[in-house]
Order: structure tokens, then sequence, then C-alpha cells
């Protein structure tokens, strides 16, 4: 038998598996590149790619959401950014999968300055009331942290205003993660669980099931998400808290933060808008140094910690 002959006879072993089974391997291997290849093979796959459950993405198709009001001021009409069209590709693809119940999103990360490495973002999604961002020069054990200098732990000016500017920039973000949630609930309405994450790890992992993937489905639209856009642009420093603590020692981890600034930005709450809790809720799904930390400044209150640009880092309400 020839090398052809063999191929053919694969294929036609394959070809014998009944629908049902083709589909559960289609969601073994859940990622949508390897569906989207496995889609051009033949009008068969064709018709059962799109009944797949399990889908994982870890590709930037999902820019193209990054909307825009349009110059007509009408939050209804809205144009793809010149850069996103390239994605809309994969995205049109992503649309034929009508039949998700569980979607894994990894978005790829720019973050590429060292300076940055020791940092991590968070939202209480998806209220997205607020944005918080922890931010070290360094994190040590607490060993290795006594065997250092002693020296000054400060930051200088600069360095806050580039780390108050790089979490405003968090918004972007936080953002994209809206308008993939409000697309991928409001056209896949099969879906039960939804996560997203970024490949390195900087934001506080989404994840999304229940009750909440719910409120998603009744409280996104459009009109919601491009006022959303709007208060992101129209950032003030009255909206912003933000607070530095030289040194932190946390007793759970046996970790030592050095250089710690915690920068909290309200974005859409309302009167009744408290950081702490906002900060909590931000970081609820984290288990790391970052979440320990966060929780030990709230528990010990301002001690240690030192306000700038004239703002306290907690509501006194």
């Amino acid at each position: 038998m020839s090398y052809v002959d063999g191929e053919e006879e694969a294929e036609n072993q394959f070809e014998r598996l009944p629908d049902d089974v083709v589909v559960n391997i289609f969601d073994k291997l859940s990622d949508i590149k390897c569906l989207c290849r496995c889609f051009m093979v033949s009008k068969r796959f064709a018709s059962l790619v799109p009944l797949v459950q399990l889908v994982s993405i870890k590709t930037n198709i999902f820019h193209c959401l990054s909307i825009y009001p349009s110059e007509s001021e009408n939050p209804q009409n809205f144009t793809l950014s010149p850069s996103s069209r390239f994605n809309l590709s994969g995205l049109l693809f992503f649309a034929k999968l009508t039949q998700i119940r569980s979607l894994n999103i990894e978005i790829p990360s720019d973050f590429m300055d060292e300076n940055d490495s020791f940092f991590k973002w968070g939202t209480n999604f998806p209220k997205l009331d607020s944005i918080t961002v922890l931010y070290a020069s360094s994190i040590s054990k607490m060993m290795e942290s006594e065997q250092e200098d002693e020296t000054d732990n400060g930051i200088t000016q600069e360095e806050i205003i580039r780390r108050v500017l790089f979490a405003v920039d968090r918004l972007k973000d936080a953002l994209l993660w809206v308008g993939i949630l409000s697309y991928v609930v409001q056209f896949n309405p099969m879906l039960e669980s939804v996560t997203i994450c970024d490949s390195m790890n900087k934001g506080v992992k989404l994840c999304l099931g229940g009750e909440k993937l719910v409120e998603c489905w009744n409280g996104f639209s459009v009109i919601k998400y491009v006022s959303l856009l709007e208060r992101g642009r129209s950032w003030t420093q009255e909206n912003m808290k933000v607070g530095y603590v030289p040194v932190l020692e946390l007793p759970l981890s046996g970790c030592v933060m050095k250089g710690l600034t915690i920068m909290n930005f309200r974005m859409c709450a309302d009167d009744g808008y408290q950081a702490g809790k906002a900060m909590v809720d931000a970081f609820a799904e984290e288990q790391s140094v970052f979440s320990e930390a966060l929780v030990h400044i709230l528990e010990n209150g301002k001690d240690g910690i030192k306000a700038m640009f004239l703002f306290s880092l907690l509501n006194q309400n």
C-alpha cells in the first residue's frame, strides 16, 4: 500500500466517525486557530466546527472592539479604529461559533519595560466603577531584604507621576475587557462561563458564570460601553486616590515590598462609592502577594501610608 493510499484510508476512517464524536474532538482542541484550520478542511468540518462548546483564544482578535464615538455625538453611531480592521476576519470566524458554553480568552500583553515588572491591576467586573493598581519598586523575601543595604526606599516625584499615568493607561485594558464581555455575552446566548486574562498575568483574572454572567447579559449595551469610554477619557485628578508605602512586610507570603504605590481611579461610581470596598472587590479573585498587600494595607488603615498629590488613600466615610 502506498503512502497516498494510507492517507486516504486514514481519512476514510475519520469520515466514519459519528458527528457527535467529531465535535467532541474539536472541543478537545478548543484553540480557535486550530478550529479555524479545521473549518477550512471540508464541508463536513465546516458544518461541525460551529457546534463546539469549549473555545480558547490566545490572539488579539478582540482588539477591534475598541470603538470610538462619531463626530455626530450619537452614541449609536460608532466606527472601528483603522488598526482594528485587521482583526475582523478572526472576529467573523468567532461569530460562527454559536454553541459556545465555556470561553477562555488570553489577551497578549505588551509590557516590555523591566521597570513595569512588579504591578497588578484589577477592577470589579462587570460593574467597573473604578480601577485599582498596585505597583512596587521591588519584591523580595524577608531574608533577602534583610541582607540588602537599608538605603532610602523613596521614589522620585517623576517616578510617581509616571506610575500615575501608567495606572490611568490601565483603563484601556479594563475597557477592552468590558468590550469583550459585551460582545461575547450578547452573541453567545448559550454561554455558561467566561474567563479573561492577559498573557503576563498583570490583570486580575476575570472569571464570570452564573448570576454574574446574567448580570452582564442584562446590563451591557453599545451605548453603555461608549459612555464608559467617554468617562475613561475625561478622568480628573479629583477621581484619583494615590498612596505610598516605603516598606511593606507581608507575613503570610514572607515577602517585602519596597516603594509600593496604590492607586485607585474612580470611574463611574455612584454617590455611595467607597474606595476601600472598591479595591477589595477589584482583587477579590486574586490570590497573590499583591492581594495580601492590599488586605494588609486596608486592615491597618493609614499606618505607614504617605498620601501624595494631596489625596488620601481611603475614604473616611
